[in-house]
């Protein structure tokens, strides 16, 4: 871990602000949002081995524990004029999907919204976007936290299927410094290009990783179907095609899952 910062400047130059790795926090979006040392031209990382209090969407339980997961957020402030987008998630996606696969991890792909999930449909990822608002000396900012099922995903505890990295590899679960270089580096990248041009400069890799693509998909909240047709390039809304036509599903109304998943 000593390497990383050094690892970090070369493919990052000037581009990061500073980074912490703790062992025990309650949550790094949170750590991170409370930070007065948030600027828009350089994004700052946490990283933390067990997250006490971390969630997921929609106020969800984010189980993470030592051994076993990796949770790590990454910050900067807004640049004026700049407003959050509910996009952004599926950026930050495929920055996470880019940096796995420079480990030689695959596998795996994007469930819309904000999941990876290995192609049987097992959880091995989430991520959550908050947002700070403007308030006295401290500008408007975004924080994309990310929890990883590193290894020994069935030490977690939860109800549902999930996967970590040792299962997309025969030699296990990469480095963790190996590891946090390439995601980090990946998501950054990812995010500056989102924020230059949206959604285009990522569109052929989300594409590629899309999950849910052709598949019939049931909406939890109200038993709706229909065959996932992609994304809409320019909000990130997922296109479910069904009996009445197509329809425009946002990420902050809906869950949606296969139904062969479900």
């Amino acid at each position: 871990m000593d390497r990383l910062p050094v690892q970090l400047e070369k493919e990052l130059p000037g581009r990061w602000s500073g980074f912490e790795f703790l062992p025990r926090v309650d949550s790094t979006n949170r750590r991170l949002l409370d930070s007065p040392a948030l600027v828009n031209d350089a994004y700052r990382f946490c990283i933390v081995r067990e997250q006490t209090a971390g969630k997921g969407r929609r106020g969800r339980a984010w189980v993470s524990t030592t051994g076993s997961s990796l949770t790590f957020s990454v910050a900067r402030a807004l640049a004026p004029g700049e407003t959050p987008s509910p996009a952004l998630a599926l950026a930050i996606g495929v920055g996470l999907a880019r940096g796995l696969e420079r480990c030689e991890l695959h596998g795996f792909g994007f469930k819309w919204p904000n999941d990876l999930v290995t192609t049987d449909g097992r959880k091995l990822a989430g991520i959550l976007i908050e947002a700070r608002p403007r308030a006295a000396e401290r500008p408007p900012a975004l924080v994309a936290g990310v929890g990883l099922n590193w290894r020994d995903a069935s030490a977690l505890g939860v109800d549902r299927p999930v996967a970590d990295l040792g299962d997309l590899s025969s030699s296990g679960a990469p480095d963790l410094a190996a590891l946090l270089q390439a995601v980090l580096v990946e998501i950054v990248q990812a995010w500056d290009a989102f924020a230059q041009d949206g959604l285009p400069p990522v569109i052929e890799d989300y594409r590629r990783l899309d999950h849910l693509f052709g598949q019939r998909v049931r909406v939890t909240d109200s038993g709706k179907e229909g065959v996932a047709a992609g994304v809409d390039p320019v909000d990130g809304a997922l296109l479910l095609q069904g009996r009445g036509g197509l329809e425009r599903l946002y990420s902050g109304e809906v869950s949606v899952r296969r139904v062969d998943h479900a």
